[in-house]
């Protein structure tokens, strides 16, 4: 069971994004190439580099938040004595569970409301476009929560 977790996370957190940033350069060089080679502008490249955008900023966020290396504003940690740094760091951090726990319901079911609009040119539901979000709110919380332990 634990093995499959890691091999799902995975596949969320390095593959798909790392697969995703791939297609968007692929398809930013080949609108170039259309565009000012060839003269022949290309409508659905758009559509395929801002999904892929989407896609690996969201889950490329998880995987630096599971190895924590994610960017962190420490300046008041910094100054303060260990154990209050401890606290404020530990409070910070419930807050951040707490929203983003509490952004699932709504967010999930304003995707799945999305689902019937469909982008110009490949009518891709916006569903698939923002499910992502709903993956990096469960991660980022997971992973909080571990810290916070």
């Amino acid at each position: 069971m634990k093995r499959a977790f890691v091999i799902l996370r995975d596949i969320f957190e390095v593959y798909l994004p790392v697969t995703a940033f791939v297609v968007l350069f692929v398809t930013f060089f080949l609108q170039v190439f259309f565009r000012y080679v060839i003269r022949l502008p290309l409508t659905w490249t758009m559509e395929i580099i801002v999904i892929c955008f989407i896609w690996t900023v969201v889950l490329g966020a998880c995987f630096t938040m599971r190895n924590r290396a994610h960017v962190k504003f420490t300046m008041i940690y910094d100054h303060l004595k260990p154990k209050p740094a401890a606290i404020t760091r530990m409070i910070g951090n419930i807050i951040i569970v707490v929203t983003f726990l509490s952004l699932i319901p709504s967010s999930w079911s304003q995707i799945f409301f999305q689902g019937f609009q469909r982008t110009a040119s490949l009518r891709i539901p916006y569903s698939v476009l923002f499910i992502p979000f709903v993956y990096f709110l469960i991660s980022i919380s997971y992973y909080t929560v571990i810290e916070i332990v």
